[in-house]
């Protein structure tokens, strides 16, 4: 009897070792922790400075002075592969000049500023240069609204005669731009980058007043820039 129960005991030792086996808590998976160094999305906040390739108002008598702009940007950029992003940019830029003497008039002078707003979409493609620096192109296409100011003012032919004429006019066009810059990984999440930007747009601002005896600075150029352009940016 005693061998009996020794023999059933052995026999069922593997059945319970199984089943306390399977009654052990399974491992809980661990989660990584995602971080902004892992986020597709990004964003730009930078500063330009843009050198005007025309001049700004033509007129029977000329043209005024090319008007250079300075501003600030938004630029909200998705990471769509590994070289491959899309942005949307918001822009405004600001531009005053003055100067006289090109008007046939005695102590003419013009006063002229510009803001202009613009709003792009576009690509860009970024390769690493080295372990923390890179460099990107890209283009864009997008609207422009621009506004313009001129305030003229001149000595009449007659010394009881003075002119002075103010103008205002905002025109929507359509804008392009194409830009190359390096960029600097300060941490996992911040960057900090420097660019060349050529931009257009082709806006048409109206002015004319239809005086025959003023100049008609009833016509703009379209513009174009060379500018540079630097700031910061950072993954969310």
């Amino acid at each position: 009897m005693k061998n009996t129960i020794i023999a059933a005991i052995a026999l069922a030792m593997p059945c319970l070792a199984g089943q306390s086996a399977s009654l052990a808590p399974a491992p809980v998976p661990r989660e990584v922790a995602r971080t902004c160094a892992d986020s597709p999305w990004s964003m730009e906040i930078g500063a330009n400075y843009n050198f005007a390739m025309r001049d700004l108002l033509k007129h029977s008598q000329g043209s005024c002075k090319a008007v250079d702009t300075m501003g600030g940007e938004l630029t909200l950029l998705h990471r769509n592969a590994e070289h491959d992003s899309m942005y949307v940019r918001l822009g405004y830029a600001y531009g005053g000049e003055s100067h006289g003497g090109s008007y046939g008039f005695r102590n003419d002078n013009i006063k002229l500023n510009t803001h202009t707003f613009a709003l792009t979409t576009g690509y860009r493609y970024t390769r690493s240069l080295a372990e923390r620096t890179s460099m990107y192109m890209g283009a864009g296409i997008g609207v422009v609204n621009q506004s313009i100011k001129t305030k003229f003012t001149a000595d009449g032919f007659h010394r009881e005669r003075d002119f002075s004429y103010k103008a205002h006019d905002a025109a929507w066009g359509f804008a392009v731009e194409a830009e190359v810059g390096l960029r600097y990984q300060l941490c996992p999440c911040w960057d900090v980058f420097l660019a060349y930007r050529f931009s257009a747009n082709t806006a048409k601002n109206s002015l004319g007043r239809g005086d025959v005896e003023l100049t008609d600075f009833n016509r703009n150029h379209r513009q174009f820039f060379h500018g540079i352009t630097a700031g910061v940016g950072f993954k969310f």
